[in-house]
């Protein structure tokens, strides 16, 4: 069964609806829904890179047909009357079917896309089904983890990228880029092919990874503008550098595990503030109104960068907060992956104490 899903906001949706044109006979997408609860519904065809219509049609019963004509493959999302999520496909000229889990097939690049999902959706199963039953210690699994389960994902997806790195099964499989160090998809990404390379998704990823990459440990800090809670300017140079070690959370009001790591922030603040520790916020992808209410209601005390024109997150290549960096008094970076929960006051008091 096809788990793989893209979302699309429903107002970019509304746009893409105002483009759609019906085109001459030189593909068809016949596809089957779980129920008939859509009949009467209207279905679109988009590319999910470019964000445009490219065919729309009617769902009659549980079925649907397109018909029309591409002059090479798209990267193809099904959406029944604008809700998400879509299916996604390779549209390409020849006969194509959708199974009600949206397995994709018919034509060569749908069979490779099914083939390629397919087996590592198998990995998955098995996975699950392998820590549900496991009977061990939490170090145990861990080492499962890290030697068996990570290889075999990555494994696959270095495989398929083999044959497919310049096509549709390689733009879909680059979500399961995670598996991948931010080197190896570096390297990776450096053996596309033209097309893969030229789309949306891979540039984008390609410019986090360099992010995270330029600011991942040993590298020095990049700096980061914005205002504190007053209006005034500020930046993160104005602590960083200046002989203390600089704990920077990266959060929003509305993050739930933002939130949650709060108390552990103002645990190793109250701790070290006065023995060579600054913990500093960096308020992102929120709004300014929010802020004040959220320290009073969590007790934040600590001083705090608004980034309202969200380069910070840029800068760092952060695709989730809260994002927790630790950096030390000559400016350098020394973590930033293991600075959450439990970890975060050992690993302060290893780089501030060495213990």
């Amino acid at each position: 069964m096809r788990k793989i899903s893209l979302l699309i906001g429903v107002f970019g949706l509304m746009a893409m609806f105002a483009s759609c044109n019906q085109k001459s006979n030189d593909y068809t997408v016949t596809g089957t829904l779980p129920d008939s609860s859509m009949d009467g519904k209207s279905m679109y065809i988009l590319d999910v890179d470019k964000g445009v219509c490219v065919d729309t049609t009617v769902v009659e019963g549980d079925t649907y047909v397109f018909s029309g004509q591409v002059d090479t493959f798209i990267v193809a999302g099904i959406s029944v009357d604008g809700k998400d999520p879509v299916i996604v496909f390779a549209l390409e000229n020849g006969n194509i079917t959708i199974s009600a889990d949206g397995a994709s097939n018919g034509t060569p690049l749908n069979e490779e896309l099914t083939r390629a999902t397919t087996a590592l959706d198998d990995i998955n199963t098995a996975y699950y089904e392998a820590a549900e039953s496991f009977n061990g210690t939490r170090e145990e699994w861990e080492s499962q983890y890290e030697n068996i389960w990570i290889p075999l994902f990555k494994n696959q997806v270095l495989e398929c990228f083999q044959t497919h790195n310049d096509d549709v099964v390689g733009y879909v499989l680059t979500q399961f880029f995670d598996v991948l160090s931010v080197e190896e998809q570096l390297e990776l990404m450096s053996t596309f092919g033209p097309w893969l390379s030229s789309t949306k998704r891979v540039s984008t990823t390609k410019a986090t990874l360099e992010a995270q990459k330029a600011t991942s440990a040993g590298q020095s800090f990049v700096d980061i503008k914005g205002t504190d809670i007053n209006g005034n300017p500020v930046s993160l140079s104005d602590y960083v550098g200046k002989g203390n070690y600089v704990l920077v959370d990266m959060w929003a009001s509305w993050c739930g595990p933002c939130k949650r790591e709060i108390p552990n922030l103002a645990n190793v603040y109250n701790l070290y503030k006065d023995k060579g520790l600054t913990v500093l916020g960096v308020y992102v992808w929120d709004e300014l109104k929010n802020l004040a209410p959220a320290m009073e209601k969590e007790g934040i005390t600590w001083p705090q960068i608004i980034d309202s024109n969200e380069t910070a997150t840029k800068l760092y290549g952060v695709t989730g907060i809260p994002c927790i960096i630790l950096i030390g008094p000559d400016g350098t970076i020394l973590d930033r992956t293991n600075m959450r929960g439990a970890n975060m006051q050992p690993m302060v008091e290893k780089y501030m104490f060495g213990e």
